[in-house]
């Protein structure tokens, strides 16, 4: 389904482009041979939203098995109990729940949690679990507090999430500007290309308006590449 979306996406950009700047059939066609590289960082960034999720409900499932813990549950018990609560914040389509659901099964075939942590986090990717599952793995082999690197771990991820989100509200207006802008260009030629019939015949069907079209398209993708790029701030 999101692979269907994001070609949908692609195709409604190549026909509003290839008519707004081109009237052209021709470079719509020949458009279409970017759909892979499309599809590949749409892909990406698919990825990084899907990931950013998992991080933040991996930093509320630690605070949940850090208060099981306390409550005194023994330590596999409580990853299982943990389960409940991210089913409680994050509903049925919760990422770390399908995680912790895979964790008890492993532990209900003899399965270590910390080899259950350290595949969540070669999987995920994420920094943060790989880290924890290192930790937790050493700490465990050689009879460390567990206890005290779990409530250490979740403290310093809930306060990493707390700066995100901070950081994600100041910049949110900008973000929300950077948006509109994306679809101003568009919106301004089709309004004076409906109003002004004929006022940009020029750039159509010759070199030179081709050349030049295809300047402020390009210069119009830097824009935007650059605008994500800066407003993308990782903490």
């Amino acid at each position: 389904m999101e692979v269907l979306g994001g070609i949908s996406l692609y195709l409604i950009i190549l026909i509003a482009t290839a008519y707004l700047f081109y009237r052209s059939f021709v470079f719509l066609l020949i458009s279409f041979a970017g759909i892979p590289f499309f599809m590949k960082q749409y892909k990406i960034r698919l990825i990084e939203k899907r990931k950013t999720r998992l991080s933040e409900e991996f930093s509320e499932a630690l605070y949940s098995v850090s208060a099981n813990v306390r409550a005194g549950y023994a330590l596999e018990n409580a990853f299982k109990e943990a389960r409940k609560d991210m089913l409680l914040f994050f509903g049925d389509k919760s990422l770390m729940a399908e995680e912790l659901a895979y964790i008890t099964k492993g532990l209900g075939i003899n399965q270590t949690l910390e080899s259950l942590l350290t595949d969540l986090g070669e999987r995920s990717r994420i920094d943060d679990i790989i880290t924890f599952a290192r930790v937790f793995e050493t700490a465990k082999r050689n009879g460390g507090n567990i206890r005290g690197v779990i409530e250490k771990t979740a403290e310093t991820l809930k306060s990493k999430a707390e700066i995100e989100k901070e950081i994600q509200v100041i910049i949110a207006e900008k973000k929300f500007e950077l948006k509109i802008m994306e679809f101003i260009p568009y919106l301004m030629i089709a309004y004076i290309g409906f109003t002004s019939k004929g006022y940009f015949d020029i750039m159509y069907h010759n070199v030179r308006g081709v050349l030049f079209m295809s300047a402020c398209l390009g210069v119009y993708i830097l824009a935007i590449l650059l605008g994500n790029k800066i407003t993308k701030i990782n903490v």
